[in-house]
């Protein structure tokens, strides 16, 4: 309930700052959302901060939730990323991002004169340095130096990727000597409730994860030695344990909307996506052992045979499809499968319980929009957990040689996934797995790993469990797909055997528009830590 009031607090403060006028205008010299160091009040800022913070994560993690295959994509890589998609009406996924920097900025210059603040301060670097990453990963180079301070630089220019990362790489330092030199806290604090210790293991894990995605570039960013790099991190406090995930809690509050999108987009009224039936086949199909989260992570809304009646699944008898229907009832579309429109919407399998908010399912084949026994969206947005940590340590150990054992660390990373799921919702069911079902599992992957013969092979296992263990943050796996190719077997489109995958994002085509120093750039575009060949991944 506490984490109820606090978040309605903060969509509300941020709601009336939408209301005001349109988010930001580039164009105008002075934007009136910009608050000064004169109008701003830090704890009111920061609030706006964390809130803007999860809107912009949420979105992009929604952008690439097809194009890695946990929804279905219903059309080409290049309808799903257009130059719009940065612009959407309700995510503006460009424009949050700028309004948390100018913000963010605020913060830090008010922190400059007043100790008070240096919390403020610490915990708003990490912020944007997770949004400044994320927005590299998925499009390269991004104004920045010049960007909110439109009467000196009313056309900001493009700062590299690579030097966004050092200097991200330099803002964590500082944030973490803030962090621990505070000593006043921050009040509204979701995700760690002002504890220090736990910030700097979030700092720590978020150093790890960008130098682990720039490993293939790594004089880039300065660095000429990444195993010393990252054996140096090994023993500093990283997120190790469930208690110090990093998460954004959601709400099963309405007005404002606080509810997990997976929930407004499934369980308010019919499903308008469809499941990816290369990732319900991963969980349910590919070992001998089923997932354990899959009764977690899916929830079917129909028992109906979906090749009876109406042709609902367009797939039937089609040589050209790969998967159609993995059976029970998980009814899904693969990858690239464009036949849509048949009024299944009610029929079709969903979100479950974790992350976005819904329901366990236990057989009930009741339409999601009619269910009594979800969690009303109070999900969370997982965004750097013990699990994630763990893999990324076990990707360093086989490709840099680092201090870890990478066998020891994918036990760890599945356990902790597991760990989390199914401690989620509080469910209480005759259908949950037992701790017998999560030791078979994992015994058969570590099998799978002993048996594996080269490193490649091995790294293959790892990023497998890593994908099915970041279901509710697709931004990982887009990550470390174009990083290492692997899982080695995601499908590609059916309609399309030579594929040109996004590597990158475009600009905002309104800031495209409205900046004369920016020209638009291509989807097949790399970023600077993408060395991979061009024909890479599909």
């Amino acid at each position: 309930m506490q984490n109820i009031v606090r978040y309605f607090s903060i969509s509300t403060l941020a709601l009336l700052l939408f209301m005001g006028c349109e988010v930001s205008d580039f164009d105008l010299q002075e934007n009136p959302n910009y608050l000064t160091p004169d109008s701003a009040d830090p704890e009111y800022m920061l609030n706006e901060v964390q809130y803007l913070f999860q809107h912009y994560m949420k979105w992009m993690i929604v952008n690439t939730d097809d194009v890695m295959r946990y929804e279905a994509m219903t059309d080409t890589y290049g309808d799903v990323v257009p130059t719009s998609v940065m612009d959407g009406d309700t995510s503006k996924e460009w424009d949050t991002y700028y309004e948390a920097l100018n913000n963010v900025r605020t913060i830090e210059a008010l922190a400059e004169d007043d100790e008070t603040l240096l919390f403020h301060s610490g915990i708003a670097k990490l912020l944007m340095g997770y949004m400044t990453v994320t927005m590299v990963d998925y499009i390269g180079a991004i104004p920045y130096a010049q960007a909110v301070n439109n009467s000196e630089y009313p056309n900001p220019e493009l700062d590299g990727g690579a030097a966004l990362y050092q200097m991200v790489l330099e803002d964590i330092n500082e944030a973490k000597t803030e962090i621990e030199d505070a000593n006043f806290d921050f009040s509204t604090d979701l995700f760690y409730g002002s504890d220090k210790g736990k910030w700097i293991a979030f700092a720590n894990s978020l150093k790890l994860r960008m130098l682990v995605q720039a490993r293939l570039a790594s004089t880039d960013i300065g660095i000429a030695d990444m195993q010393a790099e990252i054996n140096s991190l090994l023993s500093q406090n990283l997120i190790d344990s469930g208690e110090e995930d990093f998460q954004w809690p959601y709400s099963t509050v309405q007005e404002p909307e606080s509810r997990h999108l997976y929930f407004q987009r499934a369980y308010v009224s019919g499903f308008d996506q469809y499941i990816g039936n290369y990732f319900m086949f991963q969980l349910k199909e590919s070992k001998n052992n089923p997932d354990p989260r899959i009764r977690y992570y899916l929830y079917r809304q129909s028992n109906e045979d979906p090749f009876s009646g109406p042709p609902y699944l367009p797939c039937q008898g089609d040589p050209d499809v790969d998967y159609c229907y993995i059976g029970n009832q998980y009814w899904g579309y693969d990858h690239g499968e464009s036949r849509v429109g048949r009024g299944d919407n009610l029929l079709r399998t969903v979100y479950g319980v974790y992350p976005g908010g819904g329901s366990f399912d236990e057989d009930q084949f009741v339409g999601a929009p009619n269910t009594t026994d979800n969690l009303g969206g109070a999900g969370i947005l997982p965004l750097l957990t013990s699990s994630y940590v763990s893999f990324l340590r076990a990707e360093a150990a086989l490709t840099l040689g680092t201090n870890d054992d990478p066998a020891t660390l994918l036990e760890t990373g599945i356990r902790n996934s597991m760990s989390k799921v199914m401690a989620f919702g509080g469910v209480t069911s005759d259908l949950q797995p037992t701790a017998a079902d999560v030791d078979a599992y994992v015994d058969e992957v570590m099998q799978d790993y002993s048996n594996a013969t080269t490193d490649e092979a091995r790294l293959d296992i790892v990023m497998k469990e890593y994908y099915l263990a970041a279901y509710g943050n697709s931004i990982e796996s887009y990550n470390f797909y174009r990083r290492t190719g692997y899982p080695s077997d995601m499908q590609v489109p059916i309609d399309d055997d030579n594929p040109v995958f996004p590597r990158s994002f475009p600009l905002s085509r309104l800031e495209v528009q409205r900046n004369l120093s920016l020209e638009q750039k291509n989807n097949y575009d790399k970023v600077f830590w993408d060395t991979n060949p061009d024909s890479f991944i599909k």
